[in-house]
């Protein structure tokens, strides 16, 4: 692949994920060598199209009317780092209970989940926690089901009360409670899976 034909394709390909996006190298492999994808990233960043955040990660930067640019999200950072890994990153318990407005509380550490990675990297001023977690996904971004469950394993036996359970209960489709019912046989603790039943069984 000539020079400008590589320059162009991973432009398209960076553009195409929207600002906001934090990737690594391993993410533009399909379109030129390690090498050429390096030189590339090596301009690209001199003409501030994107951002180096940390070594071999990079941001495809957010900007705001008034705030300007905006710092990267760290659960795309701890995703670009699993990816790097073959592996996801999910946000952890305390996260998903926010997300989910099961707790206003915003946790105070960058904790996120994966299926076999173990790993702590500092990116800035951010640190970033990978831990393998009980709970396993192949899918890429998290889905309500393994928020729930998350948030639950967080909360701990004799923390979940029935107003959380109710609430679980509105925000689930039948899609949501399917794959809760897939994942009781794994799960770990019978106050868990019990807590699990009652959304499902709703």
């Amino acid at each position: 692949m000539n020079t400008t034909s590589a320059v162009q394709k991973t432009l398209k390909r960076i553009r195409g994920k929207n600002k906001g996006w934090v990737f690594t190298p391993k993410d533009l492999l399909d379109l030129d060598n390690r090498s050429n994808i390096d030189t590339i990233l090596q301009q690209i960043t001199d003409s501030n199209i994107v951002q180096r955040i940390d070594r071999g990660i990079y941001y495809y930067p957010k900007t705001h009317p008034k705030l300007g640019t905006l710092s990267p999200d760290p659960l795309r950072i701890a995703q670009a780092i699993a990816r790097q890994k073959g592996d996801v990153a999910f946000p952890d318990g305390a996260k998903a209970l926010n997300m989910l407005g099961l707790s206003t509380q915003v946790p105070a550490k960058n904790v996120y989940y994966t299926n076999f990675t173990d790993k702590t990297v500092s990116v800035g001023a951010q640190k970033i926690t990978l831990i393998s977690s009980q709970i396993k996904t192949k899918r890429v971004n998290p889905t309500l089901d393994y928020l729930i469950l998350q948030a639950l394993k967080y909360l701990g036996d004799g923390n979940i009360t029935d107003d959380i359970i109710r609430k679980c209960i509105e925000m689930t489709s039948t899609k949501d409670k399917n794959r809760l019912q897939k994942q009781i046989p794994s799960l770990k603790g019978i106050w868990l899976s019990d807590a699990v039943r009652r959304i499902i069984q709703s």
